[in-house]
């Protein structure tokens, strides 16, 4: 009993981890990076692509644009690996989320993201599971993508993503968000410095390994946050700003792995594996093992008039939120 238990625990990592590991953050000595409050406010012509087989284009992003970023599983010239699992491990067609914050004084653009550490620690104790990340800033590159990141800097590995493509607040919502921008940046500014902490949203606890239920996390900025939940979080706490129809109850995510035909190719690797010691499907351990995922007690909001909520924030979720809009690519060519 306690051996399977154990296997979900690891379950529950790869599930909400692994959309990190396309960023780089690498060794982290003698690095150059920008402080957060010296970058400027300017337009950044960010390479989007819509999806894998089409050209890249520009999208001119403004700050606190959301870009997302994901993997083709249709991909026929590459194997069912890491990166083919990871698009379906995470449901929907984006499974990463950053924010594009501004330039430095040479012209590079800069984001933020939550990610998980290059050397994942993983630590269960009276307070559950913890893995090591936390929030990082990254070079993006220049304009067009003339220039390229300084090799002593977080870069961000657009290029290994099938997809990437940005959107914009809608315009009242964004208006709202731009009057604390000074509170946001600081907010971040002291993240960035405090190695504000990953944080996986499914409680695991040593009560996991007798009753076989995690449940979800949605407790705000409290005690850290995912790539998803970090935006929504922070805009929600600092800005009083609520994204719409972002969030997946355990009820929908158990039902993409039992029922859904991408989620049911959800594997976890046999390195993760100390049951069986080879690769299994998802669908395997929630459907035949007995294992299940359940809501987080729904809270209310900051927001003004925001009704209660459950479940977690996802990126493919937010990238469809009503409260997003299409930013329209650039007709200017790269130089």
């Amino acid at each position: 009993m306690k051996i399977k238990a154990l296997f979900v625990l690891f379950l529950a990592v790869m599930i909400f981890t692994l959309n990190g590991e396309s960023g780089s953050p690498g060794l982290e000595k003698n690095l150059s990076l920008p402080d957060i409050d010296s970058l400027i406010n300017e337009t950044y012509y960010f390479p989007s692509k819509a999806f894998s087989q089409k050209p890249v284009e520009y999208q001119p992003l403004e700050r606190f644009d959301l870009i997302f970023s994901g993997h083709d599983i249709n991909i026929n010239s590459r194997e069912y690996d890491k990166i083919q699992n990871l698009s379906v491990l995470t449901p929907g067609r984006f499974t990463h989320v950053l924010a594009y914050i501004g330039k430095d004084k040479d012209g590079l653009a800069y984001a933020v993201e939550m990610n998980v550490a290059k050397n994942q620690d993983f630590k269960l104790g009276m307070d559950g599971l913890k893995v090591g990340g936390r929030f990082y800033l990254y070079c993006l590159g220049s304009d067009f993508d003339n220039e390229s990141c300084p090799e002593n800097s977080f870069v961000y590995g657009i290029n290994s993503y099938d997809y990437v493509q940005a959107k914009r607040l809608k315009p009242a919502l964004r208006q709202k968000l731009l009057k604390h921008e000074v509170q946001l940046l600081e907010t971040m500014g002291t993240d960035l410095a405090q190695h504000y902490p990953f944080q996986i949203p499914l409680y695991i606890s040593f009560k996991t390994l007798s009753d076989k239920v995690a449940y979800l996390v949605d407790d705000g900025r409290e005690n850290g946050a995912d790539c998803a939940s970090y935006f929504v979080s922070l805009f929600e706490e600092v800005a009083d700003v609520c994204l719409d129809e972002v969030r997946m109850d355990a009820s929908t995510l158990s039902a993409y792995y039992l029922d859904n035909k991408m989620g049911k190719r959800a594997l976890i690797p046999g390195q993760y594996n100390p049951v069986l010691k080879r690769t299994a499907s998802l669908n395997n351990i929630l459907g035949d093992l007995g294992y299940a995922i359940l809501d987080n007690t729904p809270r209310q909001l900051s927001c003004s008039s925001a009704a209660s909520v459950k479940g977690i924030p996802m990126p493919d979720l937010i990238f469809n939120s009503p409260s997003l809009e299409k930013i329209e690519v650039t007709t200017l060519s790269r130089r």
